[in-house]
Order: structure tokens, then C-alpha cells, then sequence
């Protein structure tokens, strides 16, 4: 009968402590799911922010390259020939 009754009161304890685990756990996950939106959110808006900075100093660079002294300083842009990757020449 003692054992029977230490059993018992094992597999209340047990039963009980896994109740906590699983609830802890649910808790961390929800949490987690949470850092892992916000950082979603901040990625969207810092590549939005990269975008814009990409474009305005693409805008930038090419008022330099038109502007004036740049052109005395350096002169114009050349145009770049491609290569004929394949070049047969037919006699």
C-alpha cells in the first residue's frame, strides 16, 4: 500500500512539472515568434532605407560626373567598345 501511494504521489509531481514545461515553453515560442516579426518589420524598413540611399547616391554620382569641373578635372566619360567575343572574319 506504501508503494502504491508513492507512486501516486510521483506521478503527480511529474504530471504537474510537465504541465510547467510545457506552459513555459508555449510562453518562450510565443515570444520568439514576436522577436523574430519585429525583426522582419526593421529588415523591411532598413532595406527600404538601403533602396533609397542606393538610388539618391546613383543620382548623386551622376551630377558629379556632369558637373562642370569634373569634366575640366578628368574629361568626358569614354565609351567603352565591347569585344567581339567571336570574331570570324570571312575572306
Amino acid at each position: 500500500m506504501e508503494s502504491i501511494l508513492k507512486a501516486d504521489i510521483f506521478f503527480f509531481i511529474t504530471s504537474i512539472f510537465v504541465a510547467i514545461i510545457a506552459i513555459v515553453t508555449i510562453i518562450a515560442g510565443i515570444y520568439f515568434i514576436l522577436v523574430v516579426r519585429n525583426f522582419y518589420r526593421i529588415s523591411r524598413i532598413m532595406r527600404g532605407y538601403a533602396e533609397s540611399a542606393d538610388t539618391n547616391l546613383r543620382e548623386l554620382g551622376e551630377q558629379v560626373r556632369n558637373s562642370k569641373l569634373f569634366v575640366f578635372l578628368f574629361g568626358k566619360e569614354k565609351v567603352k567598345k565591347e569585344p567581339e567575343k567571336y570574331s570570324k572574319k570571312v575572306i
